[in-house]
């Protein structure tokens, strides 16, 4: 639970429901460890939590300074804490309250710094964009906490018995199933069990693109109570419920009240209000100056960036040459420069594909489709070959309209050149890179960015973006790439 109207409704929904709810709050971000220029500020509210007796840490709680956390030295002037860590948890002690459950609060602090935080500094780094949300649900949130639910209690069909006799019998440890607040679907084989990851109803809300790097076997453990309702049901939900619960007409706003009109957190949260991303990465990371060029490495230099990692794909760059709105086509580690092209519908803006790396299958193999989709392009009989040039849809953000394209593994030799080898499961599964072709071109595909691949309504999986595919009318004009991509 976050404090916020889906997590808190995903604990009221599966309690009305009568499951037995524990609420469990996530601390990832350690304010005490994070620098010594930090300047704490007052809580915004206080709660009374006397009621929890089982509110208390985590034992899993870990010495900052051991086991690899080394906090990043800053050079950022003196500032409030940016994240709402305690007012959240706060938040969600008041929910349980109303709602009549217990909560923990369990410090990841540790584990995030070093799965999460720092891998994002590193592809940064590298000069890439990416996307911490969806290492933290893989990492985080269905991975350590996945597994700190087994090693107490246990999860699913390994929970233990505690042999303490209640009311309804024997007291059973640890829990059933994980649920979050996420708007997605999972369905399972009733006779096998198997789990597939589904879109959410609200098409609009859906998340499955931040969870596109789970497996099945964690799936298998997942409750998403919020699948079939759009956003705007769901605060109706918390609201008509913490109107029937108050005491009389005079009640201060109800915890669940407070949830639904609390404004929806978007982003990291400990990188708070800030005008720029990129001031905040600029306190861990160094920033080098270089040269701006348009179009590409051998064109006009017009300028100087502040460092190529405060820069995104297809985003403004901020560079002031005559009238023109000049946007980021692309940023060159080696060289150290940031190439911008005059406008954001600008033609070289626009890619026909991309090539992706360290590709994940939910079910942890590719998907029969593609395998026979490949088998059929491969045939010299053209009546074998499929209809469908686009099997399949994907995401290169979240919130696009899934875009119909066409996959394939790229097969490399030891010297690293392209191969050609037989479809099968084993090669097309142990294939490093794969090439995506869109039916439509494309804007601002950035290397570092997760794709996520579809078929109709289930998420079969997600990759890294490595590079863009270049559109052929542009690949002579950048010697400092391959012909078919763009780093």
């Amino acid at each position: 639970m976050s404090g916020g109207v889906d997590s808190s409704m995903c604990a009221h929904i599966l309690h009305s429901q009568g499951y037995d709810v524990t609420g469990l709050y996530m601390h990832n971000w350690n304010h005490d460890e994070e620098t010594q220029d930090e300047v704490e500020t007052p809580p915004t509210s206080q709660h009374n939590t006397t009621y929890l007796s089982e509110s208390t840490l985590s034992t899993e709680h870990h010495s900052p300074g051991g086991n690899g956390y080394k906090p990043m030295p800053r050079t950022a002037p003196i500032r409030p804490k940016a994240c709402t860590s305690d007012r959240d948890w706060a938040d969600v002690q008041s929910v349980c309250a109303q709602i009549g459950i217990p909560a923990r609060r369990l410090d990841f602090s540790r584990q995030y710094w070093n799965q999460v935080f720092q891998v994002m500094l590193q592809e940064y780094e590298r000069g890439r964009t990416p996307n911490p949300d969806v290492s933290c649900n893989r990492e985080i949130k269905f991975g350590e906490l996945v597994e700190w639910c087994r090693r107490n209690g246990g999860l699913g069909k390994d929970r233990g018995v505690s042999g303490v006799r209640s009311s309804g019998g024997v007291r059973e440890e640890g829990w059933d199933y994980l649920a979050t607040g996420h708007y997605a679907r999972v369905e399972r084989d009733p006779e096998t069990g198997v789990a597939r990851l589904l879109r959410a109803k609200d098409s609009n809300k859906d998340q499955t693109y931040y969870l596109s790097t789970l497996s099945e076997s964690v799936l298998r453990h997942v409750l998403f109570p919020l699948a079939q309702y759009d956003k705007p049901t769901v605060k109706r939900m918390a609201l008509a419920f913490a109107s029937s619960s108050a005491t009389n007409q005079d009640d201060e706003l109800t915890s669940l009240q407070n949830a639904a009109l609390k404004k929806e957190s978007m982003g990291i949260c400990f990188v708070g209000q800030r005008k720029r991303f990129g001031d905040f990465l600029k306190e861990y990371l160094d920033p080098l100056p270089g040269p701006v060029r348009i179009n590409g490495l051998g064109g006009e230099v017009i300028g100087t960036h502040k460092g190529l990692f405060q820069y995104t794909v297809g985003q403004a760059s901020g560079v002031i040459h005559k009238h023109n709105k000049w946007v980021v086509l692309k940023t060159d580690l080696p060289s150290n420069t940031l190439v911008v092209v005059d406008g954001t519908q600008n033609d070289r803006l626009f890619s026909p594909g991309l090539i992706a790396e360290d590709w994940h299958w939910i079910s942890g193999a590719p998907p029969k489709k593609l395998l026979q989709f490949l088998t059929a392009t491969n045939s010299t009989n053209t009546k074998d070959k499929q209809n469908d040039e686009y099997p399949f849809t994907a995401q290169i953000r979240h919130r696009q309209i899934p875009q119909p394209c066409a996959i394939e593994p790229i097969f490399e030799s030891a010297a690293g050149n392209e191969v050609s080898l037989s479809t099968t499961v084993a090669n097309v599964s142990s294939a490093r890179l794969f090439r995506v072709r869109f039916k439509d071109l494309q804007r601002a595909v950035a290397p570092g960015q997760i794709l996520v691949l579809y078929d109709q309504d289930e998420c079969l999986g997600g990759a890294v973006i490595k590079s863009s595919l270049l559109r052929p009318e542009y690949a002579h004009e950048d010697s400092g790439n391959q012909p078919s991509t763009v780093n």
